[in-house]
């Protein structure tokens, strides 16, 4: 249930500040919406208020804007005051890219809220456990969160690098850990077992028992936040752009795209982790929303400013068969990528 929610508050949040940067941008152009929804059709609830019809549809994967005169073949026509094929073709760039740069400022904003009032985490190297990894030989053996190690080995330990240091050259072989548990001290025997690690030089094989250090935020506050916002959105740009040059260059691998059903698993996780790691994971979506959606294939909002810049070259508009070619065959990459990435899901989720 918290999965589906998650979900629901996640897209639900990301799509409606992309449609309302075009509907905003829209106002501000003096052009006439007729339909602001979110989700597609069939529509579950519409109202009308004035010019514009509010709807909640209930496929819930996106979300529209529907304008007067923006049909492709509306250019054919003379455009009434509030079309948006009468306007200017900076002012109907303005409009497209909209929905993109709110989803990006959607970002910086939760971003800065997370670090603002949440902070980063910091690794504390007291020998204090501040998790147990499932299952592992620590949990097996009893441990939990807030024990302190008092040594391992009979070797005396004031810091989480000292159990590091003794424990990880041990795979396989049982060790003594002196615990402490509120006001009680006991002795236990626990066998690391053997593990590849990533590290900073390559993967390398150690001793574990699945224990974590605490970790502890600290908040920056609100005028402190903003740079390293910056920073974290310009961290989520460069991974993008690494996606698509691998994408492009060496091709992709088993989980690196997720669609649907991983967008839904990771909603439920981050929930359950909290609101900090949730707000995180919606930021991430959002940024990728907003990347994906200036791709120049027709019928995102990339196409569209594709088709104003040929119009720039042509001091014309871009004819009507062609603009419908252009988007059917824009659909169909869509679909296709959709289907792809489902697929992709669901072998990569339950097979995990």
């Amino acid at each position: 249930m918290l999965t589906l929610f998650a979900t629901i508050i996640l897209l639900g949040v990301v799509i409606f500040i992309h449609e309302l940067g075009h509907f905003i941008a829209a106002k501000i152009g003096k052009v006439k919406v007729e339909k602001f929804s979110i989700g597609f059709p069939p529509t579950i609830i519409s109202k009308r208020f004035g010019e514009t019809e509010y709807a909640i549809g209930a496929i819930p994967f996106g979300g529209y804007v529907r304008m007067a005169g923006e049909k492709p073949d509306s250019t054919d026509l003379i455009p009434e005051p509030g079309d948006l094929s009468g306007k200017p073709v900076l002012t109907r760039a303005f409009i497209i890219a909209a929905g993109p740069i709110m989803n990006i400022a959607l970002a910086f904003f939760l971003f800065w809220a997370v670090l603002s009032f949440h902070g980063t985490g910091h690794i504390s190297d007291a020998p204090v456990i501040g998790g147990i990894i499932p299952d592992s030989p620590a949990d097996t053996a009893g441990l939990v969160e807030n024990d302190t190690v008092l040594s391992v080995n009979d070797i005396e330990v004031s810091s989480w690098g000292q159990i590091a240091e003794i424990v990880h050259p041990r795979p396989g072989e049982e060790t003594a850990f002196m615990i402490k548990r509120a006001d009680s001290v006991f002795a236990i025997n626990i066998t690391p077992i053997m593990r590849e690690v990533a590290t900073d030089t390559g993967k390398t094989e150690m001793g574990l028992i699945g224990i974590q250090p605490t970790v502890f935020f600290e908040p920056m506050g609100p005028l402190r936040g903003i740079f390293p916002s910056v920073l974290l959105l310009g961290d989520v740009f460069a991974a993008i752009w690494q996606f698509v040059t691998k994408a492009l260059s060496t091709g992709l691998e088993e989980g690196d795209v997720g669609g649907p059903v991983l967008i839904a698993k990771m909603a439920g996780a981050s929930a359950q982790s909290g609101w900090a790691a949730f707000l995180f994971f919606m930021a991430a979506l959002s940024v990728n929303l907003g990347i994906l959606n200036l791709l120049p294939i027709p019928v995102l909002d990339g196409g569209h400013l594709a088709f104003l810049f040929i119009e720039t070259l042509r001091r014309k508009p871009v004819s009507f068969k062609f603009r419908l070619v252009a988007q059917q065959v824009g659909f169909l990459i869509i679909i296709a990528l959709m289907i792809y990435v489902t697929v992709n899901d669901i072998f990569f989720v339950f097979k995990g």
